[in-house]
């Protein structure tokens, strides 16, 4: 029995075809932007604490200064890139401080469209090579 190229081509064409999984044409990708803060001091009885100071500090730089309202609450819009935040609040004798480190900087999302395509279709070629050398030495010819 002789295997003909025609052959080889359909049965890499069936293979491919029966193995393809699900396609995506292109992905999606989701990204936030932090473009307010609420921050919130209380005492701990549950008290909101109205009139309180309250430093922004960002690699030991003083950024942003506030006060809280009558709820406690103070929002903060930064201007750039958060990082980390340090937020200190003092009042009366009572001192609070939290640390906040929120990198807003675009994430990894895997391989790029173009270098998955040539990736695939180095895969292919190779098994295409690959069986193209086996049904030539099961023919008794030698590649050339």
């Amino acid at each position: 029995m002789q295997i003909t190229p025609i052959a080889i081509w359909a049965g890499m064409a069936a293979m491919l075809i029966l193995s393809a999984g699900t396609a995506d044409a292109h992905r999606m990708l989701l990204g936030y932007k932090v473009n307010e803060l609420e921050l919130k001091a209380m005492y701990d009885d549950g008290t909101p604490a109205q009139g309180v100071e309250v430093m922004v500090q960002k690699d030991g730089l003083m950024i942003y200064n506030g006060t809280t309202n009558d709820k406690g609450e103070l929002l903060f819009r930064p201007e750039d890139d958060l990082g980390a935040l340090t937020f200190i609040s003092s009042a009366a004798g009572h001192r609070a401080q939290l640390s906040l480190n929120i990198e807003q900087g675009k994430t990894d999302a895997g391989m790029p469209l173009a270098a998955r395509v040539a990736a695939g279709l180095g895969y292919l070629l190779g098994v295409a090579g690959i069986s193209m050398i086996y049904v030539a030495r099961k023919l008794g010819r030698r590649p050339k």
